[in-house]
């Protein structure tokens, strides 16, 4: 048998590449593992947020983040609900992009207790 020089196998390059092929993780088993670590299931708070009995003072006024809280909706939902009621005050600037939403307390008793009556 004649084999010439770049067919023939060197058994040092055979034995070198085994061991590196051992010492080496598996990408496969490497990728899953980074994989689970980035994606861990996020607990879902907006559906398992408790009931917190918050106190509503008659002449405070309220702005979405703690109507959301008393409510116990979210902060979109509070900001729709606020601008249909008859009574809010929008303190933003005029030409200013975002309203400023703000409720008096007892305007936000009111429609708690017609939501409860009706």
């Amino acid at each position: 048998m004649n084999f010439s020089y770049n067919e023939v196998p060197s058994v040092g390059n055979i034995i070198s590449q085994e061991m590196y092929v051992r010492n080496c993780p598996d990408l496969k088993e490497v990728g899953q593992q980074i994989y689970d670590l980035l994606n861990v299931p996020k607990k879902r708070q907006a559906c398992k947020r408790r009931a917190v009995s918050v106190e509503i003072k008659p002449d405070h006024m309220y702005s979405p983040k703690e109507v959301r809280a008393a409510l116990s909706v979210s902060y979109g939902t509070a900001t729709r609900i606020m601008g249909r009621m008859k009574r809010i005050a929008n303190l933003a600037k005029p030409r200013a992009k975002k309203r400023l939403l703000r409720i008096k307390g007892s305007d936000l008793r009111a429609y708690i207790q017609d939501k409860l009556e009706g």
